[in-house]
């Protein structure tokens, strides 16, 4: 049977009969949104009711979840000023508007699918807890003792619909001296609690230095200064506790990562006028650092250069993604766990190529079934925008 040739003429457009959108079964309409990329799936709630409803019903939402696994996106941020948030699955920037009627505002924790904002550097801390894709928020309570942050950390269980944000920070006893405290948020309770006695070296602020503790094993992990060091805060114990594990000599720059339950330090080794860019795992067992990869050499030569003349650079990570930034410059290296490679993060049009506000980042998981009290972001509050 000869192929039937057909024209231009011979192909009339056909108009489609609403009716037949309106007759296709729910589940097999839920069936095909499940794949949409998430970012779409909010650009599709604008088409009809019906498809607004069910972005949110539990059965789409599990079904999503399983069908459609997000990889992480890399939220860059100064100083909550500007917040931009990288796409690795499309490979595109996400405008990702700062959800406070502060402008001090800035990403201070993420936690499967939620983000803790914050006024990190000021007094009197301000927390709140958002997922951007739904854009439901939870404000906290005010913390009972601290009021300078130097350290936070977050953990969310999505199977019972509860976080727990862990802060330890900087309070002034009635002689007026300066103390470290620990305060745990459960949201099952909304409210915090105080953790238990304060780990010695604590008693200096200085030294427990400020930045994100990593959770890992029951446990939020991170690193103290003068000298390099590691120390873990025991959820259940509610004690903080050295870890014994000997830092690599003439490390610079150390930073604790979490991917798929392995503990990773990135950081800087230092060996006479050479820094080199490296990746550590924590071999539990022995207790030992264990080398797992070096930056290449002709990415690390561009990646020192924009160091100088400080040597501070900042590692963030989940998943199978590391990523190292630069304070004072915005290009970010990053570090693919499951192919091992090394790359440039494409560059973000909204993020200055200087950068004076102390450049940070962290990663994300996108998720539709992050729990946070369900309360919409208020008018009068900078909505999420979504470009591209």
């Amino acid at each position: 049977m000869g192929a039937v040739a057909s024209t231009s003429e011979d192909i009339q457009m056909v108009a489609m009969d609403e009716s037949v959108w309106k007759s296709l079964p729910e589940d097999l309409m839920e069936r095909v949104l499940a794949w949409l990329p998430i970012h779409s799936l909010f650009r599709m709630r604008c088409v009809c009711k019906q498809w607004n409803s069910i972005l949110f019903s539990e059965r789409f939402v599990a079904r999503y979840t399983q069908v459609s696994p997000q990889k992480p996106w890399i939220i860059m941020y100064t100083a909550g000023r500007v917040s931009s948030a990288y796409d690795s699955s499309l490979k595109k920037w996400h405008d990702l508007a700062i959800p406070a009627m502060s402008p001090e505002k800035c990403v201070l924790a993420a936690s499967e699918g939620l983000l803790c904002y914050g006024n990190e550097f000021f007094p009197w801390p301000n927390l709140f807890v958002c997922n951007p894709m739904t854009k439901f928020w939870q404000h906290l309570p005010p913390m009972r003792f601290i009021k300078t942050i130097h350290v936070v950390g977050m953990v969310n269980d999505r199977a019972s619909k509860s976080y727990k944000i862990l802060v330890a920070g900087l309070f002034f006893d009635e002689a007026h001296n300066g103390r470290l405290a620990t305060e745990i948020f459960c949201s099952q309770t909304n409210a915090w609690a105080v953790g238990g006695k304060p780990w010695p070296i604590m008693a200096a602020a200085w030294k427990l230095g400020a930045g994100y503790a990593v959770w890992s094993m029951g446990s939020f992990y991170c690193i103290t200064f003068s000298p390099f060091g590691v120390i873990a805060y025991d959820i259940e114990r509610n004690l903080w506790d050295e870890v014994h594990v000997r830092m690599p000599a003439c490390i610079v720059s150390p930073s604790l990562v979490e991917c798929q339950g392995r503990l990773l330090m990135v950081g800087g080794c230092e060996e006479g006028n050479f820094l080199g860019i490296r990746i550590w795992e924590l071999e539990r067992i022995k207790m030992v650092w264990v080398e797992i990869e070096r930056m290449p050499r002709k990415l690390r030569r561009e990646f020192v250069e924009m160091l100088r003349p400080s040597r501070h650079f900042f590692g963030f990570g989940n998943g199978n993604i590391i990523c190292l930034t630069i304070s004072e410059s915005s290009p970010a290296a990053v570090f693919d766990l499951e192919d091992r490679t090394w790359k440039w993060l494409p560059g973000c049009p909204r993020l200055p190529d200087i950068n004076n506000w102390q450049l940070r980042g962290i990663s994300f998981e996108p998720q539709l079934d992050s729990f946070v009290i369900p309360k919409p972001l208020p008018l009068h509050a900078p909505r999420m925008i979504w470009v591209g």
